[in-house]
């Protein structure tokens, strides 16, 4: 077998390992030896993002915590709405949307936030509460005003937001699953399954630590106007 088509082998064991997000280089001596080869040969670092690329998925990260990607528009590996959650109605799309940015914002407020080594812990009690002091300032701000047109879809969203219970009684003791709160449960629930975040206690609802994966994505989604409006709003800015 040709030197060619063996870097081309590793290259993909290498993104293969990528699509198990919770894996980690640390458990996997392969793993860390091909994350070691990544940083060490430009050559092979140049393979790993052809193959990556060929089946629709961009580089993001490689290091200690393993290599990072991300789906293109049209991937295989994009996540479909149906993969998140069946049956979704279109304002139940909206505020999910507006939860994941909203967990980003409140783990990484500040681009220095998401420059700096800090351990960054969220709860879904702290995050609903900032999404709903985010929505509420976004109101005393732009009233009953038309929507901005530049992020219409963001604006509807917040005002969703403020309409919804944020918990609701079932009678067995459990949250309706259309309240706020059992909203940002479920998307903290998916990050960690997602190899994003890591459960630390039940507190507050359930308490998760940001992991670097997690702080990658971020970077990415972090120059979106969305996540800029909810960081501003959410600290009072």
């Amino acid at each position: 077998m040709s030197a060619a088509a063996l870097d081309a082998g590793a290259a993909a064991q290498l993104v293969g390992f990528g699509l198990t997000p919770r894996l980690r280089p640390a458990g996997d001596p392969a793993y860390a030896e091909l994350v070691e080869r990544f940083a060490a040969d430009a050559a092979f670092a140049d393979v790993v993002g052809y193959v990556a690329g060929g089946l629709g998925l961009a580089v993001l990260d490689v290091g200690a915590s393993g290599i990072v990607l991300a789906p293109a528009p049209g991937s295989p590996f994009a996540q479909r709405l149906s993969d998140y959650r069946a049956n979704l109605s279109v304002n139940d799309r909206l505020l999910h949307g507006l939860i994941h940015v909203g967990i980003a914002a409140y783990c990484y407020p500040t681009a220095a936030s998401l420059a700096d080594s800090d351990v960054r812990v969220c709860s879904v009690a702290g995050v609903e509460r900032f999404l709903r002091d985010a929505a509420a300032r976004l109101r005393e701000q732009h009233g009953e005003c038309d929507p901005d047109a530049d992020a219409p879809e963001l604006e509807q969203a917040w005002r969703l937001y403020l309409r919804r219970q944020a918990a609701r009684d079932t009678g067995d003791g459990r949250v309706g699953v259309s309240t706020t709160t059992a909203m940002v449960r479920f998307a903290l629930e998916r990050l960690a399954e997602q190899g994003m975040l890591s459960r630390t206690s039940d507190a507050e609802g359930g308490t998760y630590r940001a992991l670097h994966r997690y702080r990658v994505e971020v970077r990415e989604l972090a120059a979106t106007r969305a996540y800029g409006v909810l960081a501003a709003a959410g600290t009072g800015g």
